[in-house]
């Protein structure tokens, strides 16, 4: 694109454009190909025009975050009635929706400064007040909330681990835990090794089984504490 031209689309750019530009390049090619100059080419724009709307790369990916929250919010406003377990079901699926379709967010999301911003907060607040139900104070009904993230968080991040490290020849080969649920251990594991004649054992190698599976057991925790 000729310098004019390019400046012509550096007086119409916004924060909002470069958003939008930078979550496709995360989207399609990973985080890891995020860049300032690589979103400029992407808009038509000098690379330096960006840093009117944004300071730097980290500042961006905490605004990437935030409107990936705006995409997939959850029913703060919706009075309800919305029960703690209600909750958790809305912030499963929600939750896991986003990181099936954004990969990188697992990774975003990894700190503190890109996933807890003014959109994550509010998701938290709604999220946490259902908790409160169970008569725990809010630090507990907080806690209870950000244990659920943790837990989808993490099976997230084994579910897109294909996806995010795409960059690399994934193995063609299963992982152990497989070998040995499929009854060909390589490793010596005395009790596991029973898995293989159990049909049902498939499940901990099913990403979306194992986070229901969770999901029951940290149910079963909170609904004890409020009981207790």
């Amino acid at each position: 694109m000729a310098s004019a031209d390019k400046g012509a689309a550096s007086l119409k750019l916004t924060l909002e454009a470069i958003v939008d530009a930078a979550i496709a390049v995360a989207d399609r090619d990973g985080i890891g190909a995020l860049s300032m100059r690589r979103i400029a080419d992407d808009l038509g724009v000098g690379a330096m025009s960006l840093y009117r709307h944004v300071d730097d790369k980290d500042a961006l990916l905490q605004e990437m975050s935030e409107e990936i929250g705006r995409r997939f919010p959850y029913p703060v406003a919706d009075p309800g009635p919305w029960g703690w377990r209600d909750r958790v079901r809305v912030v499963v699926d929600i939750d896991w929706e986003l990181y099936r379709r954004h990969p990188w967010v697992v990774l975003a999301y990894s700190s503190p400064r890109h996933s807890f911003g003014d959109e994550s907060l509010r998701c938290l607040d709604w999220f946490a007040a259902g908790f409160l139900d169970l008569g725990v104070d809010l630090v507990e009904a907080t806690g209870m909330a950000l244990t659920v993230w943790s837990h989808v968080h993490g099976v997230a991040l084994v579910a897109v681990s294909d996806d995010l490290l795409r960059a690399e020849k994934p193995s063609e080969g299963p992982d152990g835990l497989a070998d040995l649920i499929a009854g060909q251990p390589k490793a010596l594991a005395p009790h596991l090794s029973s898995l293989g004649a159990n049909p049902v054992s498939a499940r901990l190698v099913d990403p979306r089984a194992r986070l229901e599976d969770g999901i029951a057991y940290l149910c079963a925790g909170f609904a004890a504490r409020g009981e207790g």
